[in-house]
């Protein structure tokens, strides 16, 4: 499982942790400080995680977009933009927004989903997800929010 730390909205660290060793406590190699994790309560029987292993709030599933999506919408404008300007010809305007789409739906299909903290904002990648975790929901993240004042 790899563990992306985030401290006042900004990433810190990235950890890889093992599942099966489950380590009490990591260091962070920027500030040389330790981190304890907790292992009781957070995660079920088959090794998926209930809450998170640093503040012990909830998770959410969240769909991370990877940096290439980007790319692919830049593409689409620009082959818009030439297709207007008269710069292609509609059968190679028509391929190259198929590539495209192809791309960006070949991108969709191969993002794995991944868990985040509503307390501290740790995101959990490359670990299996209960079904029982949705997306994100205002409300229960004002809840936590608030008890965390």
């Amino acid at each position: 499982m790899l563990i992306e730390l985030h401290k006042d909205g900004a990433k810190t660290q990235r950890v890889a942790v093992d599942l099966t060793e489950k380590p009490s406590m990591i260091s962070i190699k920027n500030t040389g400080e330790e981190l304890f994790l907790d292992w009781n309560a957070t995660v079920d029987d088959s090794d998926r995680l209930r809450s998170c292993i640093v503040c012990s709030n909830d998770l959410y599933r969240e769909r991370a977009l990877p940096q290439i999506t980007g790319i692919v919408i830049v593409l689409a404008f620009s082959g818009a933009i030439a297709g207007v300007g008269g710069f292609l010809t509609t059968w190679s305007m028509l391929g190259a927004m198929i590539v495209v789409l192809l791309l960006d739906v070949a991108i969709l299909l191969f993002v794995k989903p991944r868990l985040v903290c509503y307390g501290c904002g740790t995101k959990f990648k490359n670990t299996p997800i209960s079904p029982h975790f949705h997306g994100w929901d205002q409300q229960h993240a004002e809840k936590i929010s608030r008890s965390l004042r």
